[in-house]
């Protein structure tokens, strides 16, 4: 009989991209990512309800964010803190693509470097950057972005 059990996806697939005005390349060094998505609800309760609650869902907010190893090399296949810090100064709003790469594998970076999946794409702001320097530890940047309407 034939197995119709899913096929898992792994962590290290997913990657986080942001367009540098012709192309979307990756965070470099990443080492974790996430998307979230959180409705905004209203009450909209009343006496037929009892006691119950009857929300209704007003609005979508979504969020990316990204942990990665530091870098001190400037790079041009991938987006380094220092590339991130010049996009956060403009305080303009980037493209965002969270996904698996299109030709993700399993021997590590592509010669012509990662290519965007274009699973979930939008604008945002990023709202933070963070570079933290651990003693006895690699550097590790953080970075959050805040969608600015829709994602799909």
């Amino acid at each position: 009989m034939a197995s119709y059990k899913a096929t898992q996806l792994r962590g290290r697939q997913l990657m986080v991209f942001i367009s540098n005005g012709t192309s979307s390349i990756p965070v470099a060094l990443s080492t974790n990512c996430t998307i979230s998505l959180n409705a905004e609800t209203t009450d909209s309760k009343t006496k037929d309800d009892g006691i119950f609650s009857a929300a209704d869902i007003s609005g979508i907010n979504w969020e990316i964010t990204n942990e990665s190893l530091h870098t001190v090399e400037a790079r041009t296949i991938d987006w380094t803190y220092d590339s991130l810090f010049e996009k956060m100064i403009a305080a303009q709003p980037v493209t965002v693509v969270f996904g698996v790469p299109t030709n993700a594998n399993t021997t590590g970076v592509p010669q012509q470097g990662w290519t965007s999946p274009g699973t979930y794409t939008g604008q945002a702001i990023i709202t933070s950057l963070e570079l933290n320097g651990p003693v006895d530890a690699d550097a590790t940047v953080s970075i959050s972005l805040t969608g600015v309407g829709s994602l799909t």
